[in-house]
Formats: C-alpha cells, structure tokens, sequence
C-alpha cells in the first residue's frame, strides 16, 4: 500500500509572514494537527501546536519564526509503512505528498490510520498502547501542565481523579496561554484571541481597558479541570485496534485512555501509537530493530543496542521476537554534560506485546534501565502459562498483519 491511499487535500496554507495571532485562529476554529506554510519556492515549513506551545510567541511574530523547516516530503508511491516512520521520527503529524515535482496534498495521522484501519482488526490496544502513564489531577495548575508536556515531550495528559479518568488536556487547550504578549500592559487581546478559557471578561480582538500585568500569573494559575475536555473517551486493552481507531476517527478524538476493569487507569492510546505499529516489518535476519529518536543515540551504536535486546529475549526461547522497537526522549534537565534520557523498549511478539522504560543521564544508562525493566517483564510472562487458544490468535494475527504488508 502506498501514501496515496492516505492522501487528502483538506489543508491549510499560510504566507511566512502571516502573524501568529493568524495561526493561532486557524487552530482554534478547526483541528487541523498542523499548518502549512509556503510561498513562491513552494512548501517552506510546519507550524505544529506543540510548536506554539514549546515556548513564549509575541502574537505578532511571523509564521517563518516559528514554523519547523525540516519538513519530510514523500512521494505519493511512497510506502504508506516507511511515510509511517518518517511522521513518527520526525514527530511530524503531517507531511506534504508530491508527484515527482508537483505538490499533490498532505497525508497525517489521521488519514494514515483510517488508509490502514481494515489491517488493524490483527492488533488489540494491548499490542500498541503507553503504559508508562503521566497524568495530573483537577487541582493542577495550567502553568505546571504546560510545564509536564514541555518537559516530558507529550503533546496531552489524562487528568485523574481516585483512578478514574475524568478529563483530558491537550496542547489544543493550551493555545490561548501560549501565544500571549508578556508584556502587554493595556489590556484586551491580540487580533485573533477570544475567550475560550472562560477567564477574562475583556478577552477579545479590542484593545481592551486596565492594568493587563499579573493577569497571565492568574491564568496560569487556573486549575486543570477548568480547561480540560470532559467526559475522557476510554477504552479497554482487549478492544481491537481497529475498533479503537474507529472511534477516534468518528469522534475526532487523536487518543483514548485505557482503563483496566477494577483496577481503573492503566495508559494512554493515540494516534501516534497507530503509526509506530505501521513501522513494524518482517526481516528474514532476525529481529527486526528500529530506533525512534536516534539524533540522542551519541554514545551507543544500533547494534549494541540490538544485543542488549537479544539479550532479554534470549531467556524466553519459546517467545519469537516479530519486532522491537526504542524510543528515545531527551529532557532539557542535564548532569556533567549528559542530558537526561527517557528509553523506553516494547517487543512484538507472538506470545503478546513487552515493554520497559527507564530515565537516567546518557542514552546508554536510560536504554540499559529500559532493558532491566523489560526483562523483569518478560521473565514474569516465562512463569505463566500461556493458553493454546491465544498463541494461535497471535501466530494468526501477526501473519495477517504482516502478509498485507508484503502484497504489494
């Protein structure tokens, strides 16, 4: 299957030097998960939501300031798997599709899934979805939200409230706080802010009347169930990808949390997730390694990081490996030089799906921390017994999911 099958021309385009008041309005009147921005020269760049909410932004700054330039076009031919990769690498919801030379339309995440949603009835949630869960409470302050999704890399947390899910937030919910002017003393908002918080009686595109210095601090203030989106769409681990991806496409929804019955909130599955599964190929030579975030692989090579894995699944000799996978996140938090890791290891195997993650100084601690905890993962799953019935589930599922794959 190629990109073209995800192709869509439902998109929009700005000038670089639209102002980011501009973009700001495009994000809060439709959810597109990123914006173009082009001229003369053709597509220039992306401007995301997790951009504008990364940082500061003067309303007045132009698109080309903001805007991430390393932008992956594909090809329309494209395979829709290797497409899959780049967006997930690249941390990209979007990506321009050409024909040769001529811009065609944009494939995203969401259009990549619905493509790909028929294959996805060989998963369930349980094969794909995060386990190692941030979350916050009502009683959380939006200033220390934006902080958690800047600092962990995430783009929306569950709120929780005694175990169960009462509300989500999401860098769509953050837009109105992180495109303001600090400095602004007189008052009203910049062309394009309105009163989505509910927090400011003056909110709109006048200029507004009274001192506007310490209305931010208030703002940021605000606790969490003030902005969040409620009721949260759940879902359960045993429920098929497909189904999954089915609801979030009908209800607009880019995740959904997962609760485990009696025992209450147990991760998150986003669109995101959707794609990494895509990346998952079948390699004659063995396990098939890819590594997401490999820019903070610096002191390990790709084939250390493969024996460190064959390591752990050569204790569990009944178990074969169809894929594995490291995910590298890099906080800004530094000691000695080395900057803080987050590795997180999950395998795709016939007797179910692993995972480990750990958090330390370098990329070769955090990825040796992730492999402990995998392991101590998989060696529990040695001492239980696995039914006939679901190892013939998944020697069929994976199978099916790999064979459409390999069609083409």
């Amino acid at each position: 299957m190629d990109i073209s099958e995800a192709l869509t021309t439902e998109y929009r385009e700005f000038d670089p030097e639209t102002p980011v008041s501009k973009l700001l309005g495009a994000f809060q009147t439709h959810r597109d998960p990123a914006l173009l921005v082009g001229g003369d020269d053709g597509i220039e760049g992306i401007v995301t939501r997790k951009v504008l909410v990364s940082s500061q932004h003067d309303p007045d700054r132009k698109a080309r300031s903001v805007m991430r330039e390393d932008v992956p076009g594909v090809d329309r031919r494209d395979d829709i798997r290797e497409v899959a990769r780049r967006m997930v690498e690249s941390e990209f919801p979007l990506v321009p599709v050409y024909d040769g030379e001529d811009f065609e339309g944009v494939a995203t995440d969401e259009s990549v899934a619905a493509a790909t949603e028929p294959f996805l009835d060989a998963l369930a949630v349980s094969d794909v979805y995060t386990r190692d869960l941030r979350s916050i409470e009502p009683e959380t302050t939006v200033g220390e939200v934006i902080h958690r999704l800047r600092v962990d890399g995430i783009s929306r947390v569950p709120v929780v409230d005694d175990g169960d899910a009462v509300g989500m937030v999401s860098y769509f919910d953050l837009l109105d706080f992180a495109v303001r002017e600090t400095d602004q003393e007189q008052g009203g908002n910049a062309d394009g802010f309105g009163d989505e918080m509910g927090s400011d009686s003056q909110a709109g595109s006048h200029g507004g009347f009274g001192e506007r210095a310490g209305v931010e601090h208030r703002l940021l203030d605000l606790p969490a169930r003030d902005v969040m989106n409620s009721p949260v769409a759940t879902t359960g681990p045993t429920t098929g990808l497909d189904e999954a991806v089915g609801e979030m496409l009908d209800d607009d929804y880019s995740s959904l949390v997962v609760e485990v019955p009696a025992e209450g909130v147990d991760g998150i599955v986003t669109l995101t997730d959707v794609l990494r599964s895509l990346t998952w190929t079948p390699d004659d030579g063995g396990t098939r390694l890819q590594v997401f975030g490999t820019r903070h692989l610096t002191t390990m090579t790709h084939e250390e990081v493969a024996d460190l894995i064959d390591g752990v699944t050569d204790k569990f000799e009944e178990m074969d490996v169809i894929e594995a996978y490291v995910i590298l996140h890099r906080h800004k938090e530094r000691q000695r030089g080395s900057p803080l890791i987050q590795a997180t290891i999950r395998l795709f195997t016939d007797r179910g799906r692993f995972a480990g993650t750990g958090e330390e100084y370098g990329d070769a601690p955090a990825i040796r921390s992730a492999r402990d905890n995998l392991e101590r993962t998989v060696l529990d799953e040695k001492g239980q017994t696995m039914s006939k019935r679901r190892g013939e589930r998944s020697a069929e599922d994976a199978e099916r999911l790999l064979g459409w794959w390999l069609e083409a």
